[in-house]
């Protein structure tokens, strides 16, 4: 296996050396060239300026105000130290498997490196306003599909990443970005940077918004674990992400900043109600809301939150009620709430629960929120307990096994985080009620072995 050290490689030409920067609050100096600058500054990009990355979570965690657009350069900021690790130990062979792909014949890690940090800045550009809050309702697909669309599409950003980086070039960005069948098995390594298991998207967002938040639960060690990334042949000519045995605790860290943000940051009772208000204004807003391509990429959450202000104080129906909400913070308060679990049933029992409630309290708007996310999708090889997923292995020497194999605390920690919520619209003064209905929530509950009161398992 060639092992040859290799130091950070450039396309020739001074618009392609590293003489821009900018300081960046969790990674220092963040630096990138002419070219990349100019792809920065493009409005497609620029919008992301005033996209916020955690949605209203702002209204919970004041500091929660940062943007996309300085997640995405720490994405690819993150991705570039993680290849030129790699590299720096096995850059022959990374050279060597490259160079099969057509496109990369010469150049190979300078083209690789720059086709990595192209889609490591690009791979959230088609977000919409609130980013994920409102998806369900913007996007057809979801965002991922209008970023691919970006960065092909000519008279979108397609042309400029080829005028810059010659033809085909937004093409093998988008691959990167997509994964899956839409790239090269010899590539694949280079999606896995960006968006795999230990990316470099997971640790900028962890660590920028727990900085953001003000809390510690996002941060981990993330350069030592970056120092520990190493490389796996696997069948069909392809490199896969691995892991020195050095390295296991800080990615366990990373798992552990995962499940503690979901419970406290990203999944947080007010998070989760703001979103339901914002899922529910952008329906009510018909075909005001932004839809199709273009329209999505006009906006952004200055413009949609000077509309939801308007509505607060002058418009009708829905939108009103729903703006006023936002606007006024006046949200609806949690009467009944599961444990942290990833125990299936619990989703049952909460909308036994509200139902219950909405019965008993029919002046009272009843609102069943169900929070639900993977903290980790790792395979299990084995034990009576295996769980198919993706392979993280560990490298120890001439010895190699799965992380999830052996790791105490991937085995302790539920590769799912479930919670349910039932909110009430009460007044935050009237305590009679809000005691009334907590306790109606406590004695209608079905007990936990299920409602059908046959035993059920946790599921993952």
């Amino acid at each position: 296996m060639p092992n040859d050290y290799r130091g950070p490689e450039f396309l020739a030409g001074d618009a392609n050396e590293p003489l821009k920067r900018v300081r960046c609050p969790v990674h220092g100096f963040i630096r990138f060239s002419e070219y990349e600058r100019r792809i920065i500054d493009h409005p497609l990009f620029r919008r992301l300026r005033y996209i916020r990355q955690l949605a209203l979570t702002e209204l919970v965690y004041p500091g929660a105000s940062h943007t996309r657009f300085e997640h995405s350069l720490g994405v690819m900021e993150v991705a570039t130290r993680a290849f030129d690790s790699l590299a720096s130990k096995h850059g022959g062979l990374m050279d060597e498997v490259f160079k099969q792909v057509p496109g990369y014949a010469y150049d190979t890690l300078a083209k690789a490196r720059q086709d990595l940090r192209l889609a490591a800045l690009l791979h959230d550009v088609g977000h919409g306003p609130f980013s994920h809050a409102a998806e369900e309702v913007l996007h057809e697909g979801g965002h991922e599909q209008l970023s691919l669309r970006v960065i092909r599409e000519a008279d979108l950003l397609g042309s400029e990443i080829d005028r810059y980086y010659g033809e085909r070039t937004a093409g093998r960005v988008a691959a990167i970005v997509e994964g899956g069948e839409a790239i090269a098995p010899q590539l694949a390594l280079l999606h896995d940077i960006v968006s795999g298991e230990m990316d470099a998207d997971r640790t900028d967002y962890l660590l920028r918004d727990s900085l953001h938040c003000g809390v510690d639960y996002g941060r981990f060690d993330y350069r030592r674990m970056i120092e520990c990334l190493e490389l796996r042949q696997v069948e069909g000519g392809g490199l896969q992400v691995a892991l020195h045995k050095g390295g296991i605790h800080t990615f366990e860290a990373l798992i552990l900043a995962r499940y503690q943000m979901n419970a406290q940051v990203y999944y947080h009772r007010l998070r989760r109600i703001y979103d339901h208000y914002l899922v529910a204004y952008f329906k009510a807003l018909g075909d005001a809301a932004p839809r199709g391509d273009a329209a999505i990429l006009a906006a952004t959450d200055v413009g949609m939150l000077e509309q939801i202000r308007q509505d607060a104080v002058a418009g009708d129906g829905d939108r009103r009620a729903l703006a006023r909400r936002i606007w006024d913070r006046n949200h609806h308060r949690v009467v009944y709430e599961t444990p942290l679990s990833d125990d299936a049933n619990a989703a049952a029992r909460a909308g036994t629960v509200a139902k219950a409630l909405q019965e008993h309290f029919t002046q009272h708007e009843i609102i069943l929120d169900q929070a639900k996310g993977k903290i980790h999708k790792l395979a299990r090889l084995d034990g009576p307990d295996r769980e198919p997923g993706v392979e993280l292995w560990v490298l120890d020497g001439d010895e190699q096994w799965l992380l999830a194999d052996r790791s105490q605390v991937l085995r302790t920690l539920p590769r799912q985080f479930q919670c349910s919520r039932v909110f009430a619209a009460v007044d935050p003064e009237d305590m009679v009620t809000r005691r009334s209905m907590a306790r109606m929530a406590r004695e209608t509950e079905p007990p936990a072995e299920g409602i059908d009161g046959a035993a059920t398992n946790g599921g993952s």
